[in-house]
């Protein structure tokens, strides 16, 4: 891994941790953000003592937390609702925790999975992914649990994440392969994002203009035909330029939220036609970005191949 990758990394995993805790702290308690930035912490540091000159392995694994996060607070507040926090917090780290202690048993036959930094076969991808079905397993059955446990909801919740902890703890190799690989394909697809951006700047500045082009045409017929054109969170009201730009770009993606509204038959045509004009433009532009991305690497493989570059 490169100065410029590690650097990179870390600061995505930071940004992706940071994001992810202000945004559960109202929900979960700033003590559960405080445990989380904790373990993240802790546990990068861990495995980069552990398996020193693997830091994308922690990195691997640091962001791999931040999903973690994400399903474990769906997870409480789906079925564990009224847990304390103090339980809540315990429960978090009881996987993490449970993972540490299986890679530091099983360190050696880790080690060199670790640093060699290669993506499996699709079979054995598949094979070592057999971890995720006891734990979905048993994130399930705890939907199954009777409302109203009072104070047996937290020795149940305690009860399913030590089960999880069990689980990540004797297959903590499997996990490891695992985070390995989702971390490699990962990196592999933003590079290639990185590859494809001077036509993804194309294909957005052509959609930022039509998003412009058709805003002020909705602009100007509210502003000079007559009658009323918009109905706006349920009101035939004029519609601002901010606004416009909202409705070009929701017409422009098809999404059709509903909060604006076209009302008059001359706006309807138009937003027909820019529906029109988004589908073709998505059509055109995904496969002018493919076949710029197979040019450049036909482009990559000549030159390996031709002996006049070496």
């Amino acid at each position: 891994m490169t100065d410029a990758r590690r650097g990179s990394g870390i600061a995505f995993t930071a940004a992706l941790l940071l994001l992810i805790g202000f945004a559960v702290e109202r929900d979960m308690g700033l003590d559960f953000t405080v445990t989380m930035f904790g373990s993240a912490l802790g546990a990068f540091a861990f495995f980069a003592l552990l398996f020193p000159g693997s830091l994308f392995f922690s990195l691997a694994l640091a962001t791999s937390l931040a999903v973690y996060v994400a399903i474990f607070v769906f997870f409480c507040e789906a079925n564990f609702s009224g847990t304390g926090d103090f339980v809540q917090d315990v429960g978090f780290a009881l996987p993490l925790a449970g993972f540490m202690a299986g890679a530091w048993l099983r360190r050696d036959a880790i080690t060199g999975i670790v640093r060699a930094e290669t993506v499996r076969s699709g079979a054995e991808f598949r094979r070592v992914s057999l971890w995720l079905v006891p734990i979905a397993a048993i994130g399930a059955a705890t939907f199954a649990l009777p409302a109203g446990l009072g104070a047996g909801a937290d020795w149940a919740f305690l009860a399913a994440m030590g089960a999880i902890a069990v689980v990540v703890f004797a297959t903590a190799r499997e996990v490891a392969v695992f985070l390995i690989d989702a971390g490699l394909l990962f990196e592999e697809f933003f590079e290639r994002l990185g590859r494809l951006v001077l036509p993804v700047y194309a294909f957005l500045t052509f959609y930022s203009l039509l998003v412009v082009i058709f805003a002020s045409i909705y602009k100007l017929i509210d502003d000079n035909a007559g009658g009323s054109h918009f109905r706006i969170l349920g009101d035939d009201r004029a519609i601002g330029f901010s606004e416009a730009l909202y409705f070009s770009i929701v017409t422009l993606s098809t999404v059709g939220y509903g909060d604006v509204l076209p009302v008059s038959n001359i706006v309807r045509v138009v937003a027909s036609l820019q529906v029109v004009f988004g589908v073709t433009l998505l059509l055109v532009g995904f496969s002018e970005i493919m076949s710029y991305n197979r040019d450049l690497q036909a482009r990559r493989a000549g030159r390996k191949d031709d002996p006049d570059v070496r």
